[in-house]
């Protein structure tokens, strides 16, 4: 019996040959657990070289988790086995549940087949054993063709040849097909007219790439869900597209890139990144925009990077036979805060009014699914990926619990932001794809439908806790009571950044009772005190945590609408250390801010403001400690930006704007910090902000400021760190939360815990977001450990 990775990825026919390799006899069969039976007859010799061939010699994409073996040479023809032979697959299920892999990205020699090879030429849907699509197409285990979406495409009689024939790699590949018994593709304008039937585009395949470089959008259809597609050189288009997003703002868009070298002529792309592009993952990477750059300014605006992805489809193969630009736009195809479009009359509904045509084909997605989304960022002098969006080619693999324990059995609901549902069975973890945000009714359906596929791959029948975020108006909060209430269990709540702690804890492989500090810093996390933290110094483990430190709390009028203003944040400030008037002044003096004096509400807003803060009459959800916004009022007072159109986005240019002139190390700047009333570090942000303020009012480099107030920020919160982490004898200490995604601010934290020395240990995340898509992970354990 074989646990782990062993189904959708070769397995059975690699032991097929191998047994007959060694002339033994039996079957091998795939069981209803996503695991594989394995029963064989020889001489102990054959055996023994059979299981260490198993053992040592296994599918590169094959992972094994629990391998058992029953040996028994005295058993003479308790089996009367004649041959060896891929039996019928049984849904018999075992306690130890083994998954299915991700979908896969299409091999090098399926690509090469369709240069050269009759019924597969240019067909986008080319696969083998070893490619293909998995969890998108998957309806039920055991994975077997019948229980995938290909079970609507019966194999012609060359296809069954292969299927059936154990020396071709498409030996019991479940995906394969041909342009004879496959899914097609067809070409319809935006008002439903077919421009090329499925016959005609088998002839007629570069079309769509002619449409594209005469600077046409196109809606595809591919493995998970639907990209928007354009041109990169051309700016109409990618303003349209810009355009109809609408609350999307500036957010930028992903591009694919042929490879390596057409990438480099417009960012960089270094070995080690073209590496992590070429994974099996192919996630949308993060590069520097190089001197070369030439794209549209308005693919990735006032960014110093761009995401970039290979193609992984047949379909990306064929179009890049023929686009003449370096890179295609390849956005997904939904508005704003719906989940990605999978079904074809959803899809001509939604994006007509945007696209020019759409490239359709008639395979069903049973599981939309996004591209993933990775950072390098540079650690102890090597660089690692950071994961931003973990989604196709992640999901479903567990992230596995450093402890060995029999847990509780529970679902975890995650955040409002980057929604990811997390079950835990066993000692692993199993995370849906990313969701997106639950403001919406429909997100909120896909977060359900995601978690009950889950449960079924994963035969979970019995739930003993359902795990949310303690934030009361979350929609996960919602339905995680809903969910309690009729399943007659639990629901228990956990504060956001006590999440972002155990994530960490579970990515380091911290065992249970070892403590941890984690710095956790982001934009929102709902407190145990009622007001908005995300500045945070947490200390505990599994059982429990204190907020051991935290940044200055400010008091920004406004709540949500100043997360969007981010201007009021400033005014706030402001307004604690001077006068309306003085304000006024001090504002109109600097070009790059008199944009505020002309706001028609402006003295509305200063006066209601004033009058809050002298009375103190400021809700508790107007009172932050949150990092993002601290960084958000930095990038207004420096001129970076003036709203927040999508979410981390004042930050991020901050980000941009402080690399632009390579000052990086040239200005030191100290922020206090001192003990509170409830025996907190308090690290003081507004004596940060007096000195930038008082530095601009002076005329000093804005490039040089911008640079120098990450670096003060991440040094005073190691600092911190260090010393909380020296007085209670920990020794991990590590950071979590969105801001980790600052390269600067993620850079210079790290140096200052290794340069204090070997007695601390950094610990990072490596297999999980540091961002809310880590959330309903780390409420996995905190939950388990309540139960248990």
């Amino acid at each position: 019996m074989i646990n782990g990775v062993v189904q959708g990825i070769g397995f059975r026919p690699f032991v097929y040959n191998l047994a007959v390799k060694h002339k033994l006899l039996g079957f091998v069969l795939n069981r209803g657990d996503a695991g594989v039976e394995i029963q064989i007859k020889g001489s102990r010799e054959q055996i023994n070289t059979f299981i260490y061939e198993i053992q040592h010699n296994k599918p590169a994409l094959a992972r094994y988790e629990k391998f058992e073996s029953v040996l028994d040479f005295e058993a003479i023809d308790v089996q009367n086995f004649d041959s060896f032979r891929i039996a019928k697959s049984t849904l018999t299920r075992g306690n130890e549940g083994s998954y299915i892999p991700p979908d896969l990205p299409i091999c090098d020699k399926c690509i090469d087949e369709m240069g050269f090879d009759p019924r597969r030429i240019n067909y986008p849907f080319t696969s083998c054993v070893d490619c293909g699509p998995r969890y998108s197409v998957i309806t039920s285990l055991p994975y077997d063709r019948p229980r995938t979406v290909m079970d609507e495409f019966p194999l012609c009689s060359n296809c069954l040849a292969e299927y059936t024939n154990p020396s071709d790699r498409r030996f019991h590949a479940q995906t394969t097909c041909c342009w004879d018994c496959g899914p097609q593709y067809q070409l319809l304008d935006n008002k439903g007219n077919l421009v090329l039937s499925s016959e005609e585009f088998r002839r007629n395949w570069s079309l769509p790439s002619k449409l594209l470089n005469e600077g046409k959008i196109i809606a595809i259809k591919g493995i998970g869900g639907t990209h928007i597609a354009c041109r990169t050189l051309s700016d109409d288009p990618i303003l349209k597209i810009r355009d109809w997003k609408g609350a999307r703002g500036e957010k930028p868009f992903a591009v694919m890139s042929k490879n390596r070298q057409t990438t480099q002529q417009f960012a960089h792309c270094s070995k080690l990144e073209a590496k992590y592009l070429n994974t099996h993952m192919r996630p949308i990477l993060l590069l520097n925009k190089n001197d070369k750059y030439s794209l549209s300014k308005h693919i990735s605006p006032n960014l110093h990077n761009i995401g970039v992805l290979f193609p992984y489809a047949g379909i990306h193969i064929t179009l890049f036979e023929k686009i003449n630009d370096p890179a295609l736009v390849m956005t997904s195809g939904n508005p704003s805060n719906l989940p990605i479009l999978i079904k074809n009359d959803q899809i001509q509904k939604n994006l007509s009014s945007i696209v020019d045509y759409f490239l359709l084909h008639d395979r069903q997605i049973f599981q939309r699914i996004d591209d993933s989304v990775l950072r390098l960022h540079t650690f102890n002098d090597h660089k690692y990926p950071l994961i931003i969006r973990r989604s196709r080619g992640y999901v479903p693999e567990p992230i596995s619990l450093s402890w060995k324990n029999i847990h509780p059995t529970v679902i975890t609901l995650g955040a409002e932001m980057h929604s990811v549902g997390s079950i835990g069975v066993g000692n692993r973890i199993f995370s849906t794809q990313h969701i997106g945000h639950l403001s919406t009714l429909e997100n909120i359906e896909f977060l359900k439908s995601s978690l009950k596929h889950m449960k079924s791959l994963l035969g979970v029948n019995k739930i003993q806790g359902i795990g949310g975020d303690l934030h009361p108006q979350f929609s996960s909060t919602t339905l995680g009571e809903e969910w309690a209430e009729k399943n007659g269990i639990k629901f228990y709540q956990f504060q956001h950044h006590y999440a972002h702690l155990s994530a960490l804890a579970v990515d380091a492989g911290v065992s249970p009772e070892d403590n941890v500090i984690c710095a956790t810093l982001d934009g929102t996390g709902y407190g145990t005190d009622g007001t908005i933290w995300g500045g945070e110094i947490l200390m505990g483990n599994f059982s429990d945590f204190k907020r051991v430190a935290h940044l200055e709390p400010l008091a920004i009028p406004g709540g949500d609408l100043a997360i969007k203003q981010p201007h009021r944040g400033l005014l706030a400030y402001l307004l604690s250390i001077m006068s309306p008037e003085e304000i006024t002044t001090s504002i109109n003096s600097l070009p790059w801010l008199k944009w505020i004096t002309s706001l028609e509400n402006y003295s509305l807003l200063i006066s209601s403001m004033k009058k809050q803060i002298k009375t103190q009459n400021i809700p508790r959800h107007n009172i932050t400690s949150s990092c993002g916004r601290v960084l958000d009022i930095f990038s207004v007072m420096l001129g970076v930006t003036k709203y927040r159109t999508y979410e981390g986005e004042p930050a991020i240019k901050l980000e941009s704007f402080a690399r632009k002139k390579n000052n990086y190390s040239k200005l030191e700047l100290e922020i206090p910090y001192r003990e509170n009333n409830q025996g907190a570090i308090e690290i003081q942000t507004k004596h940060l902000l007096r000195e930038i303020w008082d530095r601009i009012q002076k005329n000093q480099n804005k490039y040089l400021l911008a640079a120098a107030t990450e670096k003060a920020l991440a040094k005073t919160i190691a600092e911190v760190s260090i010393l909380i982490a020296d007085k209670h004898g920990i020794h991990n200490i590590g950071m979590s939360g969105g801001v980790c995604y600052n390269q600067a601010i993620f850079s210079e934290f790290y140096r200052n815990i290794i340069s204090a020395g070997k007695k601390y240990t950094p610990i990072y995340h490596k297999q999980i977001p540091c961002g809310d898509g880590c959330i309903s992970i780390g409420q996995v354990p905190l939950i388990q450990t309540k139960l248990m």
